[in-house]
């Protein structure tokens, strides 16, 4: 039976998973922000998109949203694998797939409740996951050199602040990746959630623009 599937990244595996996939009969749809790896690839799937794969506009007019299964193939920019993971699981589709550059990369996936985690090209050790003995910092994963996920409570100063208001991407360039609400955890976030009282905020990021938001980040067990 012929299915749907968006194949986002068009890097070594992204392209030879998008071919098998159309040699086998399948119906493929591929994105990526390089023209030249679009133009190589056009022949060969049933639809080629020039855009990025972290606005969801691009890939609703692509048609992702109508796929039964999404293949996140980019893995050298994890904010974008993760996002891209986010809004594929947003548009409920029924099996969202992502390529991880190493295991915690993985376990982020895991956590954002991706479908299935690939890793086709892994090379490099597994990072620790430091737990810190701040009162407000949960968890501290270190996804590279300067790059890291916390789990924070929400301090007093955001409560009950949208994720518009408190405009953490423009003012500081973190993101919110989700936010944990006692035993619920809430992902595909749009403009509009509430930070409330209790919550604890997932929170991606360089080391120096999470220190902006007055996070501890420095003392590690």
């Amino acid at each position: 039976m012929k299915k749907q599937f968006a194949v986002l990244g068009l890097g070594r595996f992204g392209s030879k998973v998008a071919r098998e996939l159309f040699y086998r009969g399948q119906e493929v749809i591929v994105i990526d922000r390089d023209e030249s790896k679009i133009n190589s690839i056009r022949d060969e799937v049933t639809h080629a998109f020039v855009g990025d794969i972290t606005h969801e506009d691009t890939l609703k007019e692509a048609g992702v949203a109508d796929c039964d299964i999404a293949v996140i193939a980019e893995s050298s920019n994890i904010e974008s694998n993760i996002i891209a993971g986010q809004i594929c699981k947003g548009f409920g589709i029924k099996k969202v797939i992502a390529k991880a550059q190493n295991t915690i990369h993985g376990k982020i996936l895991t956590k954002l409740q991706i479908d299935q985690v690939v890793y086709p090209e892994q090379d490099t050790a597994i990072k620790l996951v430091n737990k810190l003995t701040s009162d407000r910092i949960l968890d501290y994963i270190e996804m590279g050199e300067h790059i890291n996920i916390v789990s924070v409570e929400a301090p007093a100063k955001m409560e009950n602040l949208t994720i518009r208001e408190l405009a953490l991407r423009r003012r500081f360039h973190v993101t919110i990746l989700g936010i944990k609400r006692g035993e619920e955890l809430i992902f595909n976030l749009t403009d509009d959630n509430i930070v409330e009282k209790g919550d604890v905020l997932i929170v991606f990021g360089e080391t120096e623009n999470l220190k902006k938001l007055n996070l501890d980040l420095t003392h590690k067990t």
